[in-house]
This record gives structure tokens, C-alpha cells and sequence, in this order.
């Protein structure tokens, strides 16, 4: 009786014993969509960590017109909440993103430590606008 019951079914053959053709190539289907642009959760996260950049500047400009010393410790926070906020932007399927976003957040760390300990001279934001424009690049290239 299973004979009968599996007659009607097939393996993936013609009665010739050649393959048929597939209907299942959704690998094959899906992959150049995927390459073709960026995946939804790396786009939002760049969007966010532009945002937060600008974010950030805009309350360090702030900060910075309290004037030294009390001056110094809010553009230190600042940076330092900043940076914190890059880290939770990390964990996107974009490896380029990821490291780009971390540089951010070091930079901003690096910052927020050297105006913690009160400089003379405002700090070289260097560094930081290097790793913004290497997020930029990385974020239009996913």
C-alpha cells in the first residue's frame, strides 16, 4: 500500500531520469539582492550615529563656552557620553561599520581623557574628525 501512496510523488526527476528543473534556488535569489545594497539594520545605525555625532558636537560646543576649569570636566563628559553611545551602535552585519564606529567612540574617549585633565590648550580634534569622515565612507560604501 505505501507504494501505491508514494507513486504520486516525486524525487526531483522526470520519468526520463533526468533532474528537473529547480523552483527552489532561494539562495541563489536572495544573495543578489542582499549585495546589491545595505541590509536595513546597518542603514538605521548609520543614520543614528550620524545623528548622535551631531548630537555630541553640538553639546561639546556647548560645554566648551563654560570656559576652563569647570569647562574642561563638561566637554569631558560629553565626549565621554558620546563615545558610550558609539559602543551600542556597533553590533550592525557590517564589519567596515563596526570598526568605523568604534574609532568614533575611541577618538571621543580619547578626548574626553585628555580635556579630564584640564589641558592648557584645547586638544586637536584630529583624530576624531579622521574617524567621523572613515565612518562616513564606510556607511555610503555598505
Amino acid at each position: 500500500m505505501a507504494l501505491v501512496v508514494m507513486t504520486g510523488c516525486t524525487d526531483g526527476t522526470d520519468s526520463t531520469g533526468t533532474a528537473a528543473p529547480s523552483t527552489g534556488g532561494d539562495a541563489a535569489a536572495t544573495a543578489p539582492s542582499a549585495a546589491a545594497g545595505p541590509d536595513t539594520e546597518t542603514k538605521a545605525a548609520c543614520a543614528t550615529m550620524s545623528a548622535d555625532i551631531k548630537t555630541t558636537m553640538a553639546k561639546v560646543a556647548k560645554a566648551e563656552k563654560i570656559g576652563p576649569p569647570a569647562g574642561h570636566s563638561a566637554v569631558s563628559a560629553q565626549y565621554s557620553a558620546g563615545a558610550a553611545g558609539f559602543y551600542a551602535h556597533t553590533f550592525t552585519t557590517s564589519d567596515p561599520v563596526n570598526d568605523a564606529a568604534k574609532q568614533v567612540a575611541t577618538a571621543m574617549s580619547d578626548l574626553a581623557d585628555k580635556y579630564a585633565t584640564g589641558p592648557a590648550d584645547r586638544p586637536s580634534r584630529t583624530a576624531l574628525d579622521t574617524a567621523v569622515k572613515q565612518l562616513t565612507a564606510a556607511c555610503a560604501a555598505n
